[in-house]
């Protein structure tokens, strides 16, 4: 036994420890102190470290990882949607519009209802809703459902009056209004920017209580499936007033790194607030900003037509003019810059934006980074390794979204979600899902790394795949590397923060096809328990 002072308040042992520290990949036993891993090794020497109030967790031989990061996922937003909107993530447009008139209950006339997640290719009509679908709902009431992509929404006819657009409006710069074809009348959807005003404004309106009960929400269902530290990836000035508030109160389980919203960063830039600033559980990352639309609606901006249209090459958000003075505004002022950038042709304009500015201002180790970064290319990867930017791309689409990938052809897909290729190209690249477009859990993310196997057991991409042990790395290490915080989690080492999973069965071990149906059976975050099965 050692001092009640020098002994750890918690060890683990009789575990399948899988460190992901390459100097000591597996181990036994692990102890804990304030927080922190200060101690990794066999049963034997962990027990000796023992105090008189050190408690004891018996692992049974389950496997053990780290701490499953989420590089980019959106948390307190999903969170709120939780709470406010219809989840219409339904097999018919019919049960969308029957969870909508549920939402209905209690709304006065003009109230704004709102629905998300709701997906197109995964409904028996297979087609985006419209006008004449939601008006079937209401026609007192304006509704406002956002694709799963979160880059096309859909609205009634009560909705368009309210926001005071017809067939005659202009489409705005980096977004359109949808159109029947024939007649040139609005049709309800609303594509990238279009929709921006409307749900911008209800998002600002929505009370702290709902923010405080989405939070609490979101974090419950992330523990769950093993989530430690989540990158949000478009944090506003509202949200972290709620996070400061959670963290004070001791009421925030997972780790957070914020990216914040562009329209919020003058007001960080002025305070003096840079990438980095507050603490190993909420953090201010870097500044968050859209380039083009997505891969699940298929406005992702590419350098060639999507397959059976000879014209249609996506929606570009921004113009290189205005991504060139945006980034180096961010980069000169000393943040981390972070683009969403899916189309090729958009990596392409991000990086010269960032290549100019880290020639007018240079700047070591910035870590830009490119989110998502969907569909690359020999010449942007070296591109990317040479700037040191970090790519977060899409963990869950291959298996999830697999019936969209016809839209971008076989040959497309070899370059998307290209964890192989980023590894042999020595760009660092995440796990992320960003939820809600792609489901969250991390263990559904490897899998589909592993295999590129979607849901109909189609394979997408089978060039890209990589190892169980990659993939882990890629949701542990790289996660921290993204955020700057490599040397304090992302893998079970001495000294490094004390968060963990403990699994029903070895990902290591199983068929690469069950990795997602593994259970989650604890997730500790800082030596604490935040979830147990």
């Amino acid at each position: 036994m050692v001092s009640e002072h020098l002994a750890p308040d918690l060890i683990g042992i009789n575990g399948n420890i899988i460190t992901v520290d390459p100097y000591q990949p597996r181990a036994q036993a692990v102890a804990i102190r304030d927080g922190t891993f200060v101690a990794v090794g066999d049963n034997d020497d962990i027990k000796a470290l023992s105090g008189p109030g050190t408690r004891v967790l018996d692992f049974g031989w389950k496997t053990v990882v780290p701490g499953f990061i989420d590089a980019h996922i959106h948390v307190l937003y999903s969170g709120i949607r939780h709470i406010l909107m219809a989840d219409c993530a339904l097999p018919s447009i019919g049960e969308v519009q029957e969870a909508l008139r549920l939402r209905l209950r209690g709304k006065s006339p003009g109230e704004w209802v709102q629905g998300f997640k709701f997906d197109d290719t995964k409904t028996r009509e297979n087609r985006f809703l419209n006008r004449l679908d939601l008006d079937a709902v209401s026609t007192v009431h304006p509704l406002l459902v956002s694709h799963r992509a979160g880059h096309v929404y859909y609205t009634n006819s009560k909705g368009l009056e309210v926001l005071g657009v017809d067939k005659n409006t202009p489409d705005p710069p980096g977004g359109r209004y949808g159109r029947d074809p024939a007649t040139g009348e609005l049709d309800g959807v609303l594509y990238e920017t279009a929709a921006d005003r409307i749900r911008f404004q209800l998002l600002s309106l929505v009370d702290p209580d709902v923010r405080r009960e989405g939070l609490r929400t979101i974090c419950k269902m992330f523990t769950a499936a093993g989530l430690t530290s989540v990158h949000d990836a478009l944090v506003t000035s509202d949200d972290v007033g709620i996070y400061q508030e959670a963290w004070e109160n001791g009421d925030l389980p997972l780790r957070v790194y914020m990216l914040i919203h562009y329209n919020s960063f003058a007001g960080f830039r002025e305070s003096g607030l840079r990438t980095g600033f507050g603490d190993e559980r909420l953090r201010v990352g870097g500044v968050k900003m859209i380039a083009d639309g997505a891969i699940a609606s298929r406005t992702a901006y590419l350098s060639e037509p999507y397959e059976g249209s000879t014209d249609d090459c996506g929606i570009r958000v921004m113009d290189p003019e205005e991504v060139e003075r945006k980034v180096m505004e961010v980069h000169k002022a000393g943040y981390q810059v972070c683009i969403h950038s899916n189309g090729d042709a958009t990596i392409d304009m991000v990086l010269t934006a960032y290549e100019k500015a880290q020639k007018a201002y240079p700047r070591s180790d910035t870590r830009h980074r490119i989110e998502h970064c969907t569909l690359v290319n020999p010449s942007l990867l070296k591109r990317m390794k040479k700037l040191g930017c970090v790519a977060t791309p899409f963990c869950t689409y291959v298996y999830y979204h697999g019936e969209k990938m016809h839209f971008y052809g076989e040959e497309r897909a070899k370059w998307m979600f290209a964890q192989r290729s980023f590894l042999d190209f020595g760009v660092v690249a995440t796990g992320a899902t960003d939820y809600p477009p792609g489901p969250y859990e991390p263990l559904l993310g490897i899998q589909s790394c592993v295999t590129r196997t979607d849901s109909n057991g189609n394979v997408w991409g089978e060039n890209q795949k990589v190892s169980v042990e990659e993939a882990l790395k890629i949701y542990t290490m790289h996660g921290a590397y993204a955020s700057f915080e490599e040397n304090l989690k992302g893998s079970i080492t001495a000294e490094k923060l004390a968060d963990l999973v403990v699994l029903g069965s070895d990902l290591t071990a199983v068929d690469p096809h069950t990795i997602k149906d593994i259970p989650v059976e604890l997730t500790m975050v800082g030596g604490e328990v935040v979830f147990e099965a």
